[in-house]
């Protein structure tokens, strides 16, 4: 039996607001909390304005700038996992109303061909809510399987648990054996939405070469086997939050048909340019930049290998 996690009372009383009202509520006390801070000489708030200076090749006040607000986006993202966690079941519906998809008839034709679908978000903003919108909009009546190979994260289990009371059939499978390969497969076959997360560490097993921004970047990515095996479409997305709702940015779907090496490597350019995209586009709001070091050598300098075509960034644009 999971205990219940911790919520501080402040972020309890503001979890308990419409989602527009908690994020500026809590904007302009951070921003008053963050100028007394400045005031005190402290200037870098999140602590990566230097990794932002380097990976992203970023001048320093606007490294500073993005610092500041990933500190902002740290606290936001707790409070809407208490949100998600706490608040009744029509808030939580309402809240789901504020999230827009960016390529709706993409989604649309995805969930309309019939075959079994892959969703590979990043941990970007309250990617949660993001799945229990394309879910409810797009997937209604099917069951949504959560693959991971780790159980250590209580609030994120109880939270996505709760998307069950909003008729969203979640169910979650611990990857670390074959057989339990083979369930996910199943499932996918019998219709179930699979939920693969597109930026774990190489770690995780199925390490693939995806160079960003200059530096080698490995992320694991076992995807593309379980897509071949149950010809699955796979829909990168990337949720990012603002003051007045969510988006949920899709890239673009594929399939896998074979299991040749350059099938394989072409289908992780997919995904490295979905994943160089999404964290370029809003820097701020991916949650494993304090992980940074996972996905690269050890080395940690190197020449900029990235192809001509996708390659480091002169601006935040990917």
């Amino acid at each position: 039996m999971t205990t219940a996690p911790h919520i501080p009372w402040t972020y309890a009383r503001l979890a308990g607001l419409p989602l527009a009202w908690r994020r500026r509520v809590l904007r302009s006390v951070l921003a008053a909390r963050g100028l007394a801070a400045r005031l005190r000489g402290r200037t870098d708030e999140a602590g990566f304005a230097a990794t932002f200076e380097s990976v992203l090749r970023l001048p320093r006040r606007e490294a500073l700038r993005l610092s500041r607000e990933a500190a902002r986006h740290d606290v936001a993202s707790e409070i809407e996992w208490c949100a998600l966690h706490r608040r009744p079941v029509a808030a939580i519906l309402r809240d789901v109303a504020r999230v827009s998809v960016a390529e709706p008839a993409v989604m649309e034709r995805v969930a309309a061909s019939g075959r079994p679908v892959i969703l590979a978000p990043l941990h970007m903003g309250a990617y949660v809510l993001g799945l229990a919108a394309l879910m409810v909009r797009y997937f209604p009546g099917r069951p949504m399987l959560v693959l991971r190979q780790r159980d250590d994260m209580v609030m994120e289990t109880q939270v996505i648990e709760r998307l069950r009371e909003i008729d969203v059939d979640v169910r979650f499978l611990n990857v670390t054996e074959r057989g339990d390969f083979l369930s996910a497969i199943r499932f996918a076959q019998k219709g179930a939405v699979i939920v693969v997360f597109c930026d774990l560490d190489p770690s995780y097993g199925a390490p693939a070469e995806m160079p960003m921004f200059g530096r080698p970047f490995r992320f694991a990515f076992g995807t593309d086997t379980l897509a071949r095996l149950t010809g699955a479409t796979v829909v990168p997305l990337a949720t990012t939050m603002d003051d007045d709702g969510d988006t949920v940015g899709i890239g673009r779907p594929f399939e896998v048909r074979g299991s040749a090496p350059e099938e394989r490597a072409a289908v992780a350019d997919i995904m490295r340019r979905h994943l160089q995209a999404a964290i370029a586009a809003r820097p701020e709001q991916w949650h494993l930049w304090p992980m940074l070091a996972d996905y690269l050598p050890s080395s940690g300098t190197v020449q900029d290998n990235s192809p001509e075509d996708g390659g480091a960034p002169q601006t935040l644009a990917a």
